[in-house]
């Protein structure tokens, strides 16, 4: 199985953490080039192994065989321990949903390996735990998740009243103008590494971009979490993403509205308050040239399934490329203008 959190789809172009479990679990180190180059079928065998209770590792070695000397061998990690919660896993949840070491023992051996990989991320073990209390292969019981509270990026647009209503009753880019400009967001965000000096061997995991009506404000709020492949939190790419699904919204808008304004552009410690996986699949085909389909099992077959053709997405709003300067012109610009004050005299630290 893939967790829907992990947002991979059925061509596993990353290894998801069964795949990992798998091949951790055999002593196997497989690098993302190499992981990328292996057949469809030995990634879909990797990915079935993980999900087992007990892995192999015969299979596991024989999958990677095409590439063996590409792979590093070391000591196989262990599943974690049935008769104890592990203390990060215990830390990480305090604040969300503490288990019981009965409920602990319930677990599939997937869940419990998926629960410490991602604990040090706050906000995907939020979702792992969330699909595992309420996602159609859930294994605890129901109970309510406090809401969670933690870093991610901040940016928000301000327009006339009567763009926002405009925006908000589906007169904008066809109704999709929230669509556009996440889906805007999310490109930047899977790009950074090619965006940002320094991040060139970072690429981007899971990406969280959503956007809240706020009628007092006049505007839109925008919130983003991204990780990195190896699940942690990639703060820049955060950032990009909610900047550039600002930027492109006020685009959308600028017609209606010339006037309106892109601000409070942050990295901050907040709750998540703009819903979660509210876009649906039209939300997927735009943001993709490829269908992200979601699979609970995998398909090993001699030949790999076809993907099916999706048009490239279409190029309303502004350019990635143009969100990504305007939002770097408009940080220089706060800095040069502190920097003069600063020489005057204005700026007191």
């Amino acid at each position: 199985m893939i967790y829907a959190f992990e947002e991979i789809g059925q061509d596993l172009p990353v290894p998801p953490l069964a795949a990992r479990r798998a091949l951790l679990g055999s002593g196997v180190a497989v690098p993302l080039e190499t992981w990328k180059s292996m057949p469809l079928q030995a990634r879909q065998t990797l990915l079935l192994e993980g999900t087992k209770d007990s892995i192999s590792e015969y299979v596991v070695k024989n999958a990677v065989s095409s590439v063996l000397k590409r792979v590093r061998f070391m000591g196989p990690v262990k599943d974690p321990s049935t008769d104890a919660i592990p203390s990060v896993v215990v830390d990480a949840l305090r604040g969300m949903r503490p288990l019981t070491i009965d409920e602990w023992k319930g677990l599939r051996p997937l869940d419990r390996y998926t629960l410490v990989a991602v604990a040090g991320n706050s906000r995907l073990l939020y979702r792992a735990i969330e699909e595992m209390t309420t996602g159609p292969a859930s294994s605890l019981s129901t109970i309510k998740l406090k809401p969670w509270v933690g870093m991610l990026a901040h940016a928000e647009v301000h327009m006339a009243r009567s763009a926002l209503m405009s925006v908000a009753g589906g007169s904008v880019q066809g109704g999709k103008a929230i669509i556009l400009a996440r889906a805007s967001g999310v490109r930047a965000a899977r790009n950074a590494h090619e965006v940002i000096d320094g991040y060139a061997e970072k690429y981007a995991g899971p990406v969280e971009l959503d956007a809240r009506l706020d009628v007092d404000q006049g505007g839109y709020v925008w919130q983003a979490h991204v990780s990195t492949g190896d699940g942690e939190f990639f703060a820049a790419a955060s950032v990009l993403a909610a900047a550039t699904a600002a930027v492109a919204l006020r685009d959308a808008v600028s017609k209606l509205d010339a006037q309106a304004t892109v601000g409070e552009i942050k990295l901050c410690e907040e709750a998540w308050s703009v819903g979660s996986g509210a876009f649906g699949d039209e939300a997927t085909m735009t943001m993709n040239t490829r269908p992200r389909t979601e699979v609970s099992s995998p398909r090993v077959a001699d030949e790999p399934p076809p993907l099916a053709s999706v048009p490239p997405p279409p190029r309303s709003g502004v350019p990635v490329w143009v969100a990504v300067l305007l939002v770097l012109s408009t940080l220089l610009a706060f800095a040069v203008a502190g920097l003069t004050l600063y020489k005057h005299g204005g700026l007191r630290l």
